[in-house]
């Protein structure tokens, strides 16, 4: 396995920048996520580190070794691409041999190799079929397969699970994840599901246009996201955001919304001038329904089983809330909120940045 390192790595096409100076480490055998919206990046840069796309400027390490002007075949990395991309007229045990007969292994080294892949995927009993006569998920594994027989330094995976209905994507996000722990390989991997990378990835870098906002573990950028485009894309369902305005109250600083609502107490730790602009940060599961509290109106019920997810009305602010269990809630219903002012986050409502 390898470290990978990118430096000040800048892509343009034409006048166009999509790469803005990207600098990122991702360690010896960690499984790093690419998240971001579409047209952030995250595909662009993965495409840079396997060679498939030019670097208009910085530096793509691989174990130490400088790769930039190195042809895709000759980095010593695989990657699973998000439509399989196997080949229609060889069988699995072809699609999985290929890569190796080009090597020039002996026949006997490419018989080991793929027997040992189709073992960790399962696949043992698929190795003489055709991908059209395999599920989607069946043809991802093949895909994996083939890149493991390589035995790269890195993986690199892009958005692989997309065309999967969603049982199977949760089914082959933990086989990914126990791949990962039994070959203790390095992996970067692109998504726009947030939540495949918070349930999969050591760290996860949040990208948008072409820069990256914030790197960490899934529960630190959770916890304590440094601007409110990381607290609303990593979360499901989305933080709400708040528009208030900084107030003075009896006990302290007071966050009050567009109706001239108090929403909450602000945060001891938290230093606003009064009458500062700011975007208060509620996770759904830390607002609740309580005997007290700014109002909102009811707009949507959603039941999922376990928990009741509520959408309302507040001042014109949609907000969401995470209600344990079956609710009575029904449209149109009005409620009073309530949250812990220490769970707040705080954001500068121009700049978007934490306080």
């Amino acid at each position: 396995m390898a470290n990978v390192n990118v430096r000040k790595l800048v892509k343009s096409f034409g006048d166009a920048t999509v790469l803005r100076g990207i600098d990122v480490d991702v360690r010896d055998g960690e499984f790093l996520s690419l998240v971001g919206p579409s047209g952030c990046g995250k595909s662009t840069l993965l495409r840079m580190i396997a060679g498939l796309e030019p670097i208009s400027a910085g530096d793509i390490v691989i174990d130490g070794k400088v790769v930039n002007g190195l042809a895709a075949k000759d980095r010593d990395i695989a990657m699973v691409f998000q439509n399989y991309a196997l080949y229609p007229h060889m069988t699995v045990r072809e699609n999985m041999s290929f890569a190796l007969e080009m090597r020039g292994l002996s026949k006997a080294e490419i018989a080991a190799s793929v027997a040992s892949a189709a073992a960790i995927l399962g696949l043992e009993a698929l190795l003489d079929r055709y991908p059209r006569q395999m599920s989607g998920g069946q043809q991802q594994r093949v895909a994996m397969g083939r890149a493991i027989v390589r035995d790269p330094k890195v993986f690199l995976f892009d958005e692989p699970l997309s065309n999967l209905d969603a049982k199977l994507r949760v089914q082959m996000r933990t086989e990914i994840k126990d791949l990962h722990a039994r070959l203790g390989s390095t992996i970067i991997y692109v998504t726009h599901d947030q939540l495949e990378a918070m349930t999969m990835a050591d760290r996860i870098v949040v990208m948008r246009a072409g820069v990256i906002e914030q790197i960490g573990t899934p529960l630190d950028l959770y916890d304590r996201p440094g601007n409110s485009f990381v607290g609303s894309f990593i979360g499901s369902p989305a933080m709400n955001l708040v528009r208030c305005t900084v107030a003075g109250g009896d006990t302290g600083p007071v966050c009050v919304t567009a109706g001239n609502q108090i929403l909450a107490r602000l945060p001891v730790t938290k230093q606003v001038a009064a009458g500062a602009t700011v975007d208060v940060g509620i996770r759904p599961e830390d607002l609740e329904v309580g005997a007290s509290g700014p109002h909102a109106q009811v707009v949507v019920v959603e039941p999922t089983g376990p928990e009741t997810q509520v959408t309302a009305s507040l001042d014109g602010q949609i907000v969401r809330l995470v209600v344990k269990g079956r609710s009575s809630l029904n449209r149109g219903d009005k409620i009073s909120l309530r949250t812990d002012s220490e769970k707040l986050h705080i954001f500068d409502a121009e700049t978007g940045t934490r306080i």
